[in-house]
């Protein structure tokens, strides 16, 4: 915030505000950002490219959507591993540490070849539906993402207005005016531009005044928004264009010290930055990998995606060619920034997130009378982890609410809950709240196969003593990897998790697993299947364990996920082979006994279950794909031992930021 201060103020001295809006346009800008900071991440892994079965190594940078500095406030990032039809595979949470949110995420066995996507994001991300950070990988081959031409559907703009906003640059400068196709210009109108929120002009044109920005008083870079407002400070157009990203950039250097080399052939590789700042210092992540036949235009990178891909409203990943071929004047041609809305914000409507900054885990819930679900005020609630040593009690409040704050352990971390009334009683409902993962809706990127090529490189290249090396057999199946059906019931199902599917995704609960399926939703720990209509209103699909209905007061945190072999959903005229009761949808729960008693598991005040835990950092094993891969970098320059061949067929990838929120990606082909 400091940072973004400093900015606007210095910006004050190089630009022409309009006078009598000054103050109270720079106030409210500042205003909204601190009510609504906005975070923007970017996934660096250690490689594009991956065989069912790997694991993917990663670190997520979490900075300032404003400033691009990684001093965020979220405590907390997600990543999740979607498949092409939006399903998640796996989804972990990564804690911030000494070295950043670092971790992995272990791909199934038998997953499909195709592209995949890696979506990260904290909880206040998701208060901007619009705004996806997406990263691409392929499995089973190596391909390149496609520049897509996308349009913003944001209802800010009148599309019908005759007047338009014409953007050209001169040299370096920037050159502004309007067309009015009526040839009549009766209203007062302003020129307000700005780069993510940052204003940069504010001022009067009109159809005989044009506005000149020089380069030098444009001092950020990236999507620049100019927006043509009227007397009432309406939008009438709007145009990005994507400018200077030089003004972004930290340029660093990677030397090699050939006279230095150690005994064992290992070589210094110094990598720092001529011009850092008083006190500005790095962050970074590197990797050394097979350089291979890999289009890295095709790919994206930290650039491409600060700078591009998440200040432009619905816009997918983009390769990071359209940097640097002028594609991006195409691509974004009616399309708008709305991270906030700008033309509200002018006019003193400055709104925050619904969502607010994750700073700790916590785990809430409520509790209710067994007859007639009346919230029990002051009742006791119990918190225990015995694997953990932890115990915790609260109260609840007037609407039987109660929560817990501050609850940072590992996954895989049980829990056991229990609630009593003030008087001691244990005739209650206890319910818990789930973690609401919203689902990612967007548009996939396009991409193209480069290469066919599935040969595990990872694998160890040195064989033993009498050893014969076998050709590579490559194994791939056409089924997706959910559709697990061994049984009638099963095989008419519309959607189905198998044992494999469950143990492979780790889903903490049952709600947890029913939201992947895109036709559920799950609401107050009930679920709905989409497109289930009755007369009195909406009505939760039937719930049946191993056969068996339950009411439905049932609730599903009463089994364990480790009980769990199949879970199948029936939806439509798949639901005739269960009668009438199945009209509204039928989730089949099959437990592993296969054994299940609806009077053995009656309801009560405990509940025993599992949280969606941090991961703990594993380490990494070096491979001929990437023989180095260091996630956390920090300081002023770093000095790496490397071995010499290395200098051939490998390349080197840096990329990160700056304290001071410039953007650093360095790519060099060892040995050219």
């Amino acid at each position: 915030m400091r940072k973004l201060i400093f900015i606007i103020l210095l910006i004050c001295f190089h630009t022409s505000l309009y006078a009598q809006t000054n103050n109270v346009l720079l106030s409210r800008i500042l205003r909204q950002v601190q009510l609504f900071p906005q975070e923007k991440t970017y996934v660096f892994t250690d490689a594009e490219s991956y065989q069912a079965g790997q694991r993917i190594h990663l670190r997520v940078f979490l900075v300032n959507a404003v400033v691009h500095q990684t001093d965020s406030m979220s405590h907390y990032v997600y990543v999740e591993l979607l498949n092409s039809e939006h399903l998640v595979v796996k989804r972990v949470r990564l804690i911030r540490s000494d070295q950043g949110f670092v971790g992995h995420i272990d791909i199934p066995e038998g997953m499909v070849k195709g592209r995949y996507l890696l979506r990260s994001y904290t909880k206040n991300m998701l208060n901007l539906s619009r705004y996806e950070s997406l990263k691409s990988i392929f499995i089973g081959g190596h391909g390149k993402l496609l520049p897509f031409k996308y349009r913003d559907a944001t209802d800010i703009i009148n599309s019908n207005s005759k007047i338009n906003l014409f953007i050209n640059e001169l040299n370096k400068n920037i050159k502004v005016n309007i067309n009015n196709q009526s040839d009549n210009l009766n209203s007062d109108y302003r020129l307000f531009v700005h780069c993510r929120s940052i204003p940069l002009y504010f001022g009067k044109i009109s159809k005989d005044k044009e506005v000149i920005l020089s380069y030098d008083s444009l001092s950020q870079g990236g999507i620049y928004s100019f927006q043509l407002l009227d007397a009432n400070l309406n939008t009438v157009d709007e145009k990005l264009k994507f400018l200077y990203p030089e003004k972004e950039l930290c340029p660093i250097s990677v030397k090699w010290i050939e006279t230095e080399k150690t005994n064992d052939g290992q070589g210094p590789c110094i990598i720092m930055a001529d011009n850092l700042r008083e006190g500005e210092t790095m962050d970074v992540s590197v990797r050394v990998e097979y350089a291979g036949p890999k289009d890295l235009a095709g790919q994206s990178n930290i650039l491409s995606h600060l700078l591009y891909d998440m200040d432009v409203a619905d816009c997918p990943e983009q390769p990071a060619s359209v940097l640097f071929n002028h594609e991006s004047e195409r691509l974004l041609d009616s399309c708008s920034w709305s991270r906030y809305r700008i033309a509200d914000v002018i006019k003193g409507e400055c709104k925050k997130g619904k969502i607010g900054v994750e700073k700790s885990a916590v785990i809430r819930g409520r509790v209710e009378t067994l007859i007639g679900h009346k919230p029990i005020k002051e009742g006791v609630v119990n918190l225990i982890s015995p694997d953990k040593g932890l115990y915790a009690v609260t109260k609840t409040d007037t609407q039987g609410r109660f929560s817990f704050e501050g609850i940072d352990f590992p996954e895989g971390t049980q829990y056991v809950l229990n609630a009593f009334t003030k008087a001691g009683k244990s005739w209650v409902k206890l319910l818990l709240d789930e973690e609401d993962f919203s689902s990612y809706k967007g548009q996939l990127p396009p991409f193209e196969w480069t290469s066919n090529d599935t040969t595990r490189v990872d694998a160890i290249l040195d064989l033993p003593k009498g050893g014969i090396q076998m050709e590579v057999v490559n194994v791939f199946s056409h089924r997706p990897t959910y559709s697990s059906r061994s049984d009638a019931y099963a095989r008419t199902a519309d959607f189905s998790f198998g044992l494999r599917d469950i143990e492979n995704i780790g889903a903490t609960c049952l709600h947890e697993l029913l939201r992947r399926v895109p036709s559920v939703r799950v609401e107050l720990g009930k679920c709905y299947v989409r497109g289930g209509t009755a007369v009195d209103g909406k009505r939760p699909a039937a719930i049946a364990i191993d056969g068996i209905f339950v009411n439905d007061d049932y609730d599903l945190d009463n089994i364990q996920m480790s009980d769990v072999e199949r879970v199948d959903v029936f939806k439509g005229g798949s639901t005739v082979i269960w009668g009438a009761i199945g009209g509204m949808g039928v989730i089949s729960i099959t437990t592993k006994k296969g054994d299940f008693k609806a009077a053995s598991v009656p309801l009560t005040n405990t509940k025993t279950f599992t949280t969606l835990g941090y991961q703990i950092p594993q380490g990494y094993t070096p491979n001929a794909r990437t023989p180095v891969w260091l996630p956390s970098l920090r300081g002023s320059s770093f000095r790496l031992l490397l071995p010499s061949e290395y200098r051939s067929d490998y390349r080197i990838i840096v990329e990160g930021v700056t304290s001071e929120g410039r953007i650093i990606h360095y790519v060099e082909e060892l040995g050219k």
